[in-house]
């Protein structure tokens, strides 16, 4: 998401590509094969910037698991705001055109990345059969969907969907919450995710979280409404031998689903920090203690 600078309609620039060079070289050298993208990332220079790097190293596309999203677009409606677009004419023309970027025949694959109220998953399971057959795209996942959302597309289906992307952290932890808190006048918001840890279990649907490190929330020592969090994540931090960073990651990992961290960062160190964070263990009890904080009550 970070590929290509800024979030405007101009032109990738040298000093841009180059970045993205780094943090690819970074990324691969650490052992990350799974790259993310959007066609919207900064207006599609992210999936050029990576295409440009792959075009180059061309030897690594097999090695390489590389998936897109489409259904959003960008500044269509009233009030600046995004519309969403899953019709097969959109689809269709927006795959080739991410495949393109990419400077790839295929994609390994790609996600609707919001719900659109204007398409039926009916038709839209019509167009993921005439992208498998085309052989433009191996697999197919969703982004922010409901459990009712992915089962209602899924019948639809001849192959199962392989993720849901949704926005999953310690700082934004609703996923959890709605598995404790029932019955209980405290309970959380459902907003769209009741069963969705448990169906995605059942059906072997990954969870790839995106803003796993809370989008910098814990990474500065000023005063703060979460000290208590911060103190906690720093002790566990200097305990591990690792960064805030990756016992955020750590603490995601210890979750018995299959949770797939999305790290949008570009900085070098981060990646790397990143990285190592799969040989963490946290025990039950820091995990426990990291969430009761994070939300700032005590469990029911």
């Amino acid at each position: 998401m970070g590929l290509g600078g800024s979030w405007d309609t101009s032109s990738l620039s040298k000093a841009q590509q180059k970045q993205a060079d780094n943090v690819l070289e970074t990324a691969i050298n650490e052992g990350i094969r799974h790259f993310d993208h959007a066609d919207i990332y900064t207006f599609g220079k992210a999936e050029q910037a990576f295409g440009s790097y792959l075009k180059r190293n061309s030897s690594l596309r097999e090695k390489l698991f590389i998936q897109s999203k489409t259904g959003i677009v960008l500044k269509a409606g009233p009030l600046n705001s995004s519309i969403y677009n899953l019709s097969k004419p959109y689809v269709l023309r927006q795959v080739d055109q991410i495949l393109k970027r990419l400077s790839i025949d295929y994609l390994d694959a790609l996600l609707f990345h919001r719900p659109d109220p204007l398409t039926s998953m009916e038709a839209l399971a019509e167009t993921v059969q005439l992208l498998k057959e085309s052989g433009k795209v191996k697999r197919f996942g969703v982004s922010n969907m409901s459990a009712s959302q992915i089962q209602l597309l899924q019948s639809y289906l001849k192959e199962p969907l392989f993720s849901n992307q949704i926005q999953f952290s310690l700082a934004h932890a609703f996923l959890l919450d709605l598995e404790v808190w029932v019955n209980r006048q405290e309970s959380p918001k459902e907003a769209g995710l009741s069963d969705l840890l448990a169906y995605s279990q059942k059906n072997k649907l990954s969870i790839q979280a995106y803003s796993p490190l809370a989008q910098g929330k814990y990474r500065k020592k000023e005063i703060r409404e979460d000290q208590e969090t911060f103190t906690l994540l720093a002790e566990l931090a200097e305990k591990y031998n690792t960064s805030i960073s990756g016992i955020l990651l750590a603490w995601l990992w210890k979750i018995p689903a299959d949770i797939q961290p999305i790290i949008g960062t570009t900085n070098l160190q981060r990646i790397q920090e990143c990285t190592a964070a799969t040989e963490i263990n946290l025990s039950r009890e820091e995990w426990y203690a990291l969430w009761i904080l994070a939300n700032g009550k005590k469990l029911p």
